[in-house]
Parts: C-alpha cells; structure tokens; sequence
C-alpha cells in the first residue's frame, strides 16, 4: 500500500496507524464517557457560562502543548510507541526515557524497522510496570497511611499541595538529563529558573515555554557545533 506521498507502507506500518487511530478514539470516548455519565445518571448539567470561559482561557495553552509534543516525541519513540504512548501518557518522564534506552542500548534508530518494533515494546512495558507499581503503591500505603499522617513531617512531604512532591521528582529527572550534556542545558536552565523568579505567573504558561526552550537548546547545539567544524 502506498500513503498519499506514494511511499510504501508495509503491513506493519499500515497496521500500527489503523489501531492506533483506533485505540487513540476508543481513549478520547473513554475520558468523555465519564463526566458524561454522571451528568446522565444524576441528571445534572455543568453550568455551560463558566464552563466554556475557563475552557477559552485553558484550551489553547493544551491543544497547543498537544499538537508541539506529537512534533518533539515522536521522532523519539517511533508511530507505535507514539500511539501508546499519548494513550497511556506521562511520555516526558517515563515513556521516552524508557524507549530512548531501550534504543541506545540497542544501537538503533526509532526511525528504523528495528527501532521501531523496539521503542513500542519498551513504552508498552513502561505502561505495564507502572500500572503494577501504582497499583503496589495503592495497596502497600494502606497500612503506613495512619503513620504519614500522625507525623506532621511526613505529612507535609506527601502532601501534593505542599508543593514539594512534583519539584523532587522533576529535579530528580532533570539531574538525569541535565548530567548528559550540560551545555545545552544550561542556558535554557538558568533563563526558565529567572523568569518564574522574576514572574511567578509565568509559571502558569511552563507547557509552552518547553517548545520554546527545545528551539533554543537546538539553536545553541547548532552554534556550538559550528564553533567546534570552524576550530578543526
């Protein structure tokens, strides 16, 4: 079969877009289906004034952070792993890193058919070990439940709210990735920590300025290799 360009699409390819478009709707009707349940079955409705002006003011920050990150991703992590991945979500911090490894460690491109056999399996394993982890989690802080919540220390870093469980998990990561080439990541760094000090609101919009910054770093990559070709 050939796609619209004329390039040859093989059996796997053409299977890999016609269940991932598939799936992709089944997820979207899924996450419908919920408030429009409970609106059915207790007979309520939102109040649609309120309702459409916070959807104006939120939308199209998320639509736009959506359509940037289908752009960022999937080179990264392949068609199949791209499909599963925006299905099962949290893509920057477990899906690609999972498919990226698994690809180094491989020595193959996502862009080949190895690499992308390769990057869907690993996201599918990264799904599955994080629904047993979650899962395990759920079930094990039953018992400590009592215990985290009598001590106001620990009550305090479990506490979502208090702002101090997401910053330790990103910064975790971010040593992770800033380690691998810090010269990249340094300016890019310093100018996003300077602007949520400088203008705390900004924060709001953060979704946006990942782009913003990938343009950057990759701007910066070019300068530098430029710089190391007119050296030699």
């Amino acid at each position: 079969m050939t796609n619209k360009q004329g390039l040859m699409l093989s059996e796997y390819d053409e299977a890999t877009h016609r269940w991932g478009r598939v799936w992709t709707a089944a997820a979207l009707v899924a996450l419908i289906a919920v408030p429009l349940l409970f609106c059915l079955i207790y007979g309520v409705t939102p109040a649609w004034g309120p309702f459409w002006q916070g959807a104006v003011a939120i939308i199209p920050m998320y639509w736009a952070i959506g359509l940037i990150e289908v752009f960022n991703y999937s080179p990264m992590v392949g068609s199949g792993g791209t499909y599963l991945a925006f299905i099962t979500g949290n893509l920057a911090n477990m899906k690609v890193p999972a498919a990226q490894v698994t690809l180094k460690k491989a020595g193959v491109s996502a862009a080949s058919e190895e690499g992308e056999v390769l990057s869907t399996i690993a996201v599918a394993v990264s799904s599955i070990v994080t629904t047993l982890i979650l899962l395990a989690g759920l079930v094990l802080v039953i018992p400590i439940a009592s215990l985290i919540n009598a001590d106001p220390m620990l009550r305090q870093v479990f506490d979502l709210s208090s702002g101090h469980v997401i910053p330790a998990l990103f910064g975790a990561l971010g040593v992770v990735f800033i380690s691998k080439s810090w010269r990249l990541a340094v300016i890019p760094t310093v100018l996003v920590v300077a602007l949520f000090v400088l203008v705390p609101a900004s924060f709001d919009a953060a979704g946006i300025l990942i782009p913003v910054m990938s343009v950057l770093a990759v701007l910066i990559a070019r300068l530098m290799y430029n710089r190391n070709r007119n050296r030699k």
